[in-house]
């Protein structure tokens, strides 16, 4: 179905593709793997005719292909669902899937009763809960998600490209969306899945091609080789396995307490406690409560209710002022809407909550640009970063350096809990690892983290103590070393927080 052969292309002298070849056939699902920054998005866009390669060829069952445009890719017959969305906020789902399409009309005006009801067949189809007359900045990550999705399967595809759809999605989701791939590949299409889910891609994809420093590094069937050889061709070298968490002894009172907590007047209140040192793991499929537990934890819930409180100390149920001076430090799942500030540049991210440290006089709010700069480099270096210059955008950097500064930002001497929401979210194997790494390092420490996560394999891999929510109550509490994921997924699914 798509051949490609020798594509280069290069960004002010530095080469993103570097003579990459992919064949895809049709009917099966084939696997574009590589670390952050391999040169995966920059072929893509090349495929959707978001750009235009410096030297190549590309064909399209066996035809030419060269998209001047994403409009000549979609007449194609190519269909894409980008990692980072594309909607427009204030649309509803079904206004969203008709961006770029032609409009059903009724007496000249725009149908939107047939709108709905093209869109509401596809949902249905594939066997989706997603509300579309709700407009999409009201959605969560994971609903948002599955509009892209849904956008894209409006028509018959020949070629579907997935780029990380799973990502946000809950287990039953990303269960659901492989089965609508399996019968999409099976009725002939040709899908290209992207995901840093080794145990995804063994589970749905038959063929693979694995990228590195723009350049193919690695072609043939998944039947043929391992986890650990496909992350030898992404790293160019095989990475040391990652130790799970041992739950550390009890030491002293709990460093975070909540008693009787919840996000707002009407919600399931919470009793839990964290202690020092404790690697703590939410877990739940979406709408069970974690991340609006994380984000009330964080004081964002004006309406939060209950008793909350840090190393002995009563602070007011919300209030984001109060606990970044208590020393509480949040990073959320969408790094791009409400983690960083893609306009400004690597260097204003990186300083951004620690601002009043950076002072070129005490009493004066006027900043030092020599102590922002130091303290932006020595923060990089520790949480290993990749980047040009300071003053680059931080939209430049791949999604893996990106959550490295989302995170390492927030990583100091001052910090006494460490609340994250899908911390890997998006990123390769290697950049997984070293993020892993910061959280350990903070616990060796002394200070607790307690993380969301929708990927089980992270849950085991990272948490000391898997806690369980489901209807926003906890139905599953105990050290994961005692725990099976077998346990874990039938409390998820219980109805005891019904």
């Amino acid at each position: 179905m798509l051949d490609i052969r020798d594509l280069s292309k290069s960004f002010g002298g530095v080469a993103a593709l570097d003579g990459v070849a992919l064949s895809v056939a049709a009917g099966r699902v084939h696997a574009l793997l590589g670390e952050n920054g391999a040169g995966k998005s920059t072929l893509l866009k090349c495929l959707s005719g978001a750009l235009r390669p410096d030297r190549g060829e590309m064909r399209l069952s066996g035809e030419s292909f060269e998209p001047a445009s994403p409009r000549d890719a979609e007449a194609a017959g190519l269909r894409f669902v980008h990692q980072e969305l594309n909607l427009v906020p204030g649309f509803t789902a079904y206004e969203n899937a008709f961006v770029g399409r032609r409009y059903p009309r009724r007496f000249g005006l725009i149908d939107r009763r047939a709108m709905r009801a093209r869109m509401r067949a596809v949902r249905d189809r594939l066997g989706l809960d997603l509300p579309l007359d709700v407009p999409v900045r009201r959605l969560s990550l994971s609903q948002r998600q599955l509009v892209e999705i849904l956008r894209a399967l409006m028509d018959d595809a020949r070629l579907l490209v997935l780029d990380e759809p799973t990502a946000s999605l809950s287990e039953a989701e990303a269960a659901t969306l492989r089965g609508v791939v399996r019968s999409l590949a099976k009725a002939g299409c040709a899908v290209v899945f992207v995901s840093h889910r080794m145990d995804e891609v063994f589970e749905l994809a038959e063929d693979f091609t694995v990228l590195r420093n723009g350049r193919t590094v690695g072609q043939g069937r998944l039947a043929d080789t391992d986890r650990d050889g496909i992350v030898a061709m992404m790293a160019g070298s095989a990475l040391s396995h990652e130790r799970p968490a041992t739950p550390p002894a009890a030491s002293g009172p709990a460093v975070l307490r909540l008693d009787g907590f919840a996000a707002g007047p009407g919600r399931r209140r919470i009793d839990l406690g964290v202690s020092a040192g404790e690697i703590v793991g939410l877990y739940g499929i979406i709408g069970a409560g974690r991340s609006s537990l994380l984000k009330s934890i964080w004081g964002a819930s004006p309406e939060a209710v209950g008793s909350i409180t840090l190393a002995g100390k009563r602070l007011p149920p919300s209030g984001i002022a109060e606990r970044i001076a208590a020393g509480v430090a949040f990073a959320p799942e969408d790094r791009r809407s409400t983690g960083l500030i893609m306009a400004h540049s690597v260097l204003d991210n990186a300083v951004l909550p620690n601002l009043a440290s950076h002072r070129a006089v005490h009493s004066l709010p006027v900043l030092s640009p020599g102590s922002m700069r130091r303290g932006a480099e020595a923060m990089l270096a520790a949480t290993g970063v990749k980047f040009g210059r300071l003053s680059d955008r931080i939209a430049t950097l791949s999604g893996g350096n990106q959550q490295k500064v989302l995170i390492g930002r927030w990583l100091s001497d001052t910090t006494r809990l460490l609340l994250l929401d899908e911390p890997t979210r998006g990123v390769d194997v290697r950049s997984k690892a070293e993020i892993h790494a910061l959280c350990r390092g903070l616990a060796a420490r002394g200070t607790p983290v307690v993380f969301a996560t929708s990927d089980i394999e992270e849950l085991f891999m990272l948490a000391g103590r898997i806690v369980v929510l489901a209807h926003g109550a906890v139905v599953l509490d105990a050290p994961a070393e005692t725990l099976g994921r077998q346990d874990v997924l039938a409390a998820t699914f219980s109805e005891a927080g019904g």
